[in-house]
């Protein structure tokens, strides 16, 4: 049963991966026009509208996303799917246009505070807020059904929709950051009507088989984790506003690019490895009992890291080099904290992994007070921390952050369902991501920046790491025979096709 749910899960991963893939590769367009047609001034105040939408959404739709996740599968099986269709879409709805209307009031307040550029952006941000995540929350919906090519498709569309329409606006227009947010709900907007039809398929649009049972247990369950999202927000992109208060915009702006672009790189193995992991763990634990979702729980996290310790060594070598190339000048320096922030993300995607039992046997309120506690930390290191050192010293708090909630949540889970983790394959995981890096710096460490040295990194990182794996035995024998059937498989597919 364990090699079903794994190999369905691999099948699903890699039907996910363009969800990470193409926001990576479209960054290495975006990322090149936006941090030469854009100030790290006027970046900052992007970022700092972006990361209030941020917060919108922890009040607005997390809530709902939480909730729709754990209750398809009773829904399905109770034959609620309508009702639960429908009220994700209408509540979902009304909830972001309050938080939006809210948060337009409170910037029309402060608005001499924010200062004319930064206020400037409200407006497209509250149009994005409420058309962003309303398409993101129904999207949801597709991947607690394990309906992954659909919710993979759509996901690219609407990337590939907003990044044009950003390009477009930002380069040929000259609209700078507002361009990118009018883009995003440019993008957002034309995509829109393709996720309805896909939803509809599962159930209901009509506001009439919206429930008021199905609401209460939304309510049940989400609410408690609306303080969750706040502090999850705290915790990830409060720093940008110590930044602001405590140095300057400028700083917000050389902190932010150089953490988005770490993120997505991580989150680009990460991401669809997780996506697919919390459903599939819900339908085991459902189906099965708790010991294969235990089991299925381990897998993912010995898949995830390996997945992303290779990232994090090979950014401690190549942060340089790949700053240079794919971002202005002015961004250059902050190249040092790249590495800090994939490790960063690596420590808050296994507390998520970690904390997966929380979520099955509907702990929220521990989840709810392992986040609280390391926002709290990181507000405080931050203060402490940011006037003297700057966005260098925010990026260390935001991993002394990350590992403080790692450990937390790692503690506090044990109880419902313990994190298993299989220490001797993880060590040597990590022993194969440090001969990667220890030959990428010997063989690469003081060559000139360009994009055919990344292209060489990358191929030599990719090649070392893989025979590592197998020296060392990270990759067990049944695994390397899996393998060796499907690489023997595609040839004959493709003879097949010919």
């Amino acid at each position: 049963m364990l090699k079903t749910f794994l190999k369905r899960a691999g099948s699903d991963a890699f039907k996910y991966l363009p969800v990470r893939l193409v926001p990576a590769l479209t960054s290495l367009i975006t990322v090149p026009v936006f941090t030469r047609a854009i100030g790290a001034e006027d970046y900052g105040n992007f970022y700092l509208v972006s990361s209030a939408v941020s917060f919108g959404a922890a009040i607005g739709s997390a809530w709902i996303s939480s909730s729709l996740v754990r209750f398809y599968w009773p829904s399905q099986k109770d034959g609620r799917l309508d009702e639960y269709v429908s009220t994700v879409l209408w509540i979902g709805l009304a909830s972001l246009s309050a938080v939006g209307v809210a948060g337009g009031i409170l910037a029309w307040l402060f608005r001499d505070a924010l200062g004319a550029n930064l206020f400037a952006l409200v407006p497209a941000g509250i149009a994005f807020l409420v058309l962003s995540n309303l398409s993101t929350t129904l999207l949801q919906i597709l991947r607690a059904a394990n309906r992954a090519s659909p919710f993979a498709l759509l996901s690219v569309m609407t990337t590939i929709a907003t990044t044009v329409a950003s390009v477009v606006l930002v380069a040929v227009f000259g609209w700078g950051s507002l361009g990118i947010i009018v883009g995003g709900v440019t993008g957002s907007l034309l995509i829109f009507p393709f996720i309805l039809r896909q939803v509809s398929s599962e159930g209901s649009l009509s506001p009439a088989a919206a429930s008021r049972p199905m609401l209460r247990e939304f309510l049940s369950y989400g609410i408690p984790l609306v303080p969750v999202g706040l502090s999850a927000w705290v915790l990830v992109l409060a720093d940008r506003y110590v930044i602001a208060a405590l140095r300057d915009s400028t700083e917000v702006g050389l902190y932010s690019v150089t953490y988005g672009l770490g993120e997505k790189i991580m989150q680009l193995v990460g991401m669809p490895l997780l996506i697919t992991m919390t459903p599939m763990l819900m339908e085991a634990y459902e189906k099965h009992g708790q010991e294969l979702a235990q089991q299925v729980q381990t897998q993912f996290t010995r898949y995830y890291l390996m997945a992303g310790l290779p990232l994090v060594a090979g950014l401690a070598v190549g942060a340089r080099p790949f700053m240079q190339v794919f971002t202005g000048q002015e961004y250059w320096v902050a190249a040092p904290i790249m590495a800090i922030v994939s490790a960063s993300v690596l420590c808050y995607q296994l507390a998520n992994i970690a904390g997966t039992g929380l979520g099955i046997h509907k702990r929220s309120k521990l989840i709810m007070y392992n986040t609280l506690t390391a926002a709290g930390f990181n507000v405080l290191a931050n203060i402490a921390v940011v006037p003297r050192f700057g966005y260098q010293g925010a990026a260390f708090t935001t991993l002394a952050s990350y590992l403080l909630l790692l450990g937390l949540t790692y503690l506090r889970s044990r109880r419902y369902m313990e994190w298993r983790l299989p220490w001797s394959m993880l060590g040597r995981t990590a022993v194969s991501a440090t001969a990667m890096a220890l030959l990428l710096q010997t063989a690469f460490g003081s060559a000139t920046a360009s994009p055919a040295l990344l292209a060489a990194m990358l191929v030599v990182g990719l090649g070392v790491y893989a025979v590592a794996l197998l020296v060392t035995g990270a990759v067990r024998p049944d695994e390397r025979a899996y393998l060796g059937e499907l690489a023997l498989r595609f040839p004959g597919r493709r003879r097949g096709r010919g």
